[in-house]
């Protein structure tokens, strides 16, 4: 059994739990105070809005991704800052449905109690994720680079994993203890009892022991490859050790034609109701733009589609006229093309918001690979194995890799990107999507990773 300490979705019904109880706990304190405290039948409801404000602030501060609070510092500030977004949006929302309104005492109480146990159930977590009682307990099979590989991506991204050891010849250059030698596999996860044995050798092609191997996956634990450990931590495909073979014999990368009309549907309802509900912030940006600097309000530029098609994206115009005279370029961090107005739509998104359009007309999906332009497909096509891959399906205005991972405007930049789209093109799902969708609007409200 794979053990787990306060991963998101425990943390979540933790919060959620102490969020509600907090509420009642108020209560009862409140009946101790010199003040009368009337009885109240309607506290159950007023518990409820209480916690899914508080839960949705908790959400929108990163406080279920424990990639943004590796420190008490930074846990602290993103606690506090949950709590003043809370306290506010249930300031409006008493003002507006007086009914639902917790009374002063009680909400500070509350408020008190839920920041204070969340803190410290946070703390726990990150006092543990490294230690022995991590997410995964973790075995490799291997003494090479790929071993060498996996303990230095995983360990350096942070994740929830602790590293038992591994199991082959002593070898000095890996930052992780010798367990035994192939031969005493099964002994060895007998001993350690590990979540996962996770296979990543070098050069053992035909000599692996398989019998030892299929023992262990019946009875001890999971077995897995390295590629296959590699994504479903990090959430990306490992390129560099794709196969053909791991492409015509995997599930994933196809969808079947009702999911393409599901699909087709579903954009089509939400860029119809986005462009509706956007439409006077649109009207905003578009006068802005045309008091900010001379030339178009829209930017109409030829991207490639799905199966190397060009089309023309739309986008709100956030460059000076004549931005790319001398040739294309990547976007850069501090980018001078870049207007006064341009720099505060790129960072919440607004310059994307025209791509309902393209959407609209099936150019693209709500939910794809970043569109790129002709001149880059074609260099990083001769660079990056299997980058053509990524123009099966149809472009997206978000995507997996554009919630990950920045814009980046270098060819390491591009491969790490494609990791993430190909990792979206093999799991793609309408649940993927909704998922992709919540966690852009977040991206998007705190203006992070756009330039």
């Amino acid at each position: 059994m794979r053990r787990s300490v306060l991963p998101a979705s425990v943390l979540f019904l933790a919060d959620l739990c102490v969020a509600s109880g907090s509420v009642y706990l108020a209560k009862i304190i409140q009946r101790y105070l010199p003040e009368l405290s009337l009885p109240d039948e309607h506290l159950w409801i007023k518990a409820i809005v209480f916690a899914a404000v508080m839960l949705t602030s908790m959400y929108f501060q990163d406080l279920y991704n424990w990639k943004y609070w590796k420190n008490v510092s930074g846990l602290s500030s993103s606690i506090l800052l949950g709590g003043g977004v809370a306290l506010i949006v249930l300031a409006l929302a008493y003002f507006i449905i007086p009914p639902v309104g917790l009374e002063r005492d009680l909400l500070l109480m509350s408020l008190g109690s839920t920041l204070t146990i969340a803190f410290f159930l946070r703390w726990i977590y990150l006092k543990l994720m490294h230690t022995a009682y991590a997410g995964l307990r973790v075995v490799i099979l291997g003494d090479g680079d790929n071993a060498k590989f996996l303990l230095t991506e995983i360990r350096g991204g942070g994740y929830p994993i602790f590293f038992e050891g591994y199991v082959g010849r002593n070898n000095w250059d890996l930052a992780s203890r010798c367990l035994g030698d192939v031969d005493d596999l099964s002994s060895v996860i007998e001993k350690v009892d590990p979540d996962i044995l996770v296979v990543a050798p070098d050069g053992w092609r035909g000599t692996l022991p398989v019998d030892d191997l299929l023992h262990i996956k019946l009875s001890t634990c999971d077995v897995i490859d390295g590629p296959t450990f590699y994504e479903q931590i990090t959430g990306k495909l490992l390129v560099e050790e794709l196969r053909p073979s791991s492409i015509i014999f995997t599930e994933g990368f196809m969808s079947s034609p009702f999911q393409d009309s599901l699909k087709r549907g579903f954009d089509l309802v939400l860029s119809l109701t986005g462009f509706i509900v956007t439409l006077p912030i649109m009207l905003i940006t578009a006068l802005a733009i045309r008091l900010d600097t001379p030339g178009p309000i829209f930017y109409l530029q030829p991207r490639v589609g799905k199966d190397g098609k060009d089309f023309k994206v739309i986008k709100f115009r956030s460059m000076y006229q004549d931005a790319e005279k001398n040739g294309p370029q990547w976007a850069s961090e501090n980018d001078p093309r870049v207007t006064r107005i341009g720099r505060i739509i790129r960072k919440v998104r607004i310059d994307e918001l025209p791509q309902f359009i393209n959407v609209i007309k099936n150019d693209m999906s709500f939910v794809g690979p970043r569109p790129e332009r002709r001149f880059f497909v074609d260099q990083l096509e001769k660079i990056i194995p299997f980058y053509v891959l990524r123009m099966h399906a149809k472009p997206g205005i978000t995507g997996w890799a554009q919630i990950n991972f920045s814009y980046g405007d270098t060819i390491e930049d591009a491969k790490e990107k494609l990791k993430y789209e190909l990792y979206y093109m093999k799991h793609r799902s309408l649940w993927l999507d909704l998922l992709i969708i919540f966690q852009t609007l977040k991206v998007a409200l705190k203006g992070r990773g756009s330039q």
